[in-house]
């Protein structure tokens, strides 16, 4: 399975809530109409800071080398998954979905994911692609989950299996034992270029702006947990296990947190592709 996560920020003529309005609703019309699709989050950062929902005290405990106004640079973001590389690269191509007097037809605007990204966001998206954990398998009951992403770096003298298998093993058993989690996954990014192909080469994602922009937001983090908690408070229950605060201390040179408010577009299905067209 494929997973490219496309982080964005906001066009600056709308407000943070115009933005989740245009691209929860239009924009995320047509993105989750993608061909071959295999799965469609939306992310977009909470209005409340994590300060205030976790409590200052605790978070300002957490809180390793964050980066200054992280903020400024991203509104949002969408994770996209597809069985292969070609599939997600031959993704933005017109659709045969649209139902017409002869039967379904080919709709071209597809190609163009609504044609609104200039009008939506300032820039292009950072996409980039993780190798992803399954810690937890995601359990959505029918109303809102409280969302975490947990933004880390390793330490540089901190071998790289090494982090991976102290966050899958320890550190992921001691926040297992919370029973309020309904999900864990955990997404190392990668060097694998998932924008040549899927932007023209034109785009702004290929001047030196973009590339520089791009650097510094991933500059700050090479992984990223998500968790889904019935309530913050199950959270910050589990604070108070000391596993967590040695672990961070060992390995992770940055750790910050964002609370971020989901929309399931294309629900994720991991299993071998289906023989007739999935959404």
């Amino acid at each position: 399975m494929l997973k490219v996560l496309g982080f964005v920020r906001r066009n600056e003529r709308l407000t943070h809530d115009e933005y989740r309005t245009g691209h929860v609703g239009y924009h995320g019309s047509y993105g989750r109409r993608l061909n071959n699709i295999r799965g469609y989050l939306l992310n977009i950062r909470a209005n409340r800071s994590v300060g205030n929902c976790l409590g200052q005290s605790i978070y300002t405990a957490i809180r390793r080398n964050e980066p200054e106004n992280f903020d400024e640079q991203w509104d949002g973001w969408g994770q996209l998954m597809f069985d292969t590389l070609d599939d997600y690269l031959a993704a933005r191509s017109p659709a045969i979905d649209r139902a017409g007097p002869e039967g379904l037809g080919t709709d071209p605007i597809v190609a163009g994911v609504g044609g609104d990204l200039e009008d939506l966001f300032s820039g292009s998206p950072f996409q980039c692609h993780c190798d992803e954990t399954v810690v937890v398998e995601v359990c959505r009951p029918e109303r809102k989950l409280f969302k975490l992403v947990h933004f880390m770096q390793r330490k540089p003298e901190v071998d790289d299996d090494f982090f991976l298998n102290q966050l899958i093993g320890p550190y992921a058993q001691a926040i297992n034992e919370c029973p309020g989690l309904r999900g864990m996954v955990v997404n190392q990014r990668t060097q694998m270029d998932v924008m040549t192909g899927f932007y023209a080469p034109e785009s702004e994602c290929f001047t030196a702006a973009g590339a520089e922009r791009r650097e510094r937001f991933f500059a700050s983090w090479d992984t990223m947990i998500e968790y889904w908690f019935d309530h913050a408070s199950d959270y910050i229950s589990l604070r108070s296990n000391p596993t967590l605060a040695e672990l961070e201390e060992a390995l992770m040179h940055t750790s910050f947190l964002r609370e971020v408010d989901e929309t399931v577009a294309v629900l994720p299905n991991r299993l071998p592709s289906p023989d007739f067209y999935y959404r």
